[in-house]
């Protein structure tokens, strides 16, 4: 296995890791399994998952044909979690809560149609879109660590890390994959 490759797979790990811990740190603050939090945090680990299976065997550039149907109903489960949580956040009018919610339902929809459609996946409308819903994310990131929510923002910084291990997965960089 190349240097770069192992290098790349460590750093997945470490990182994959910390996000557990980091889920597992958001149920023991909430106290309770079912805290909308917390069903959060289950549902995008689930949904992280299924994304790290699904591109970590996919050949760069290749459309995704078709998703099994144990991985399908995980994702829904996932999102149904997402989802459950997002209502929450509307019900409290949490502002920094919701558009961060939505901008990671939205980068979940653009890393499906760049599975399904990866043509275009780096033309100017997607990759704008991206990074806007990905800004978003890191200034709802900011702003709870300037209002001092340290969990929060802690949280918020790791999942970016993630998805961006999913993208370079999409993307298919040279470092990112075994060759097959």
């Amino acid at each position: 296995m190349p240097s770069k490759l192992l290098w790349f797979q460590a750093f997945k790990a470490a990182v994959y890791a910390a996000l557990l811990a980091n889920v597992g740190l958001f149920i023991f603050a909430a106290g309770d399994v079912l805290a909308p939090k917390a069903v959060d945090q289950i549902g995008w680990i689930i949904i992280l998952g299924v994304f790290e299976w699904e591109t970590a065997r996919l050949p760069p550039g290749e459309a995704l044909t078709r998703i099994s149907r144990p991985a399908l109903a995980c994702e829904l489960v996932g999102y149904a979690c997402a989802l459950f949580a997002l209502s929450h956040y509307i019900d409290i009018s949490d502002p920094v809560e919701i558009a961060n919610a939505v901008a990671w339902l939205g980068i979940s929809a653009l890393i499906w149609v760049d599975l399904f459609y990866p043509r275009g996946s780096r033309g100017l409308s997607r990759s704008t879109l991206r990074w806007i819903l990905y800004l978003i994310t890191f200034v709802c990131a900011v702003l709870w660590w300037i209002e001092g929510a340290w969990l929060d923002f802690w949280d918020g910084a790791i999942w970016i890390i993630c998805f961006f291990v999913i993208e370079i997965n999409i993307f298919g960089l040279e470092f990112a994959r075994v060759k097959r």
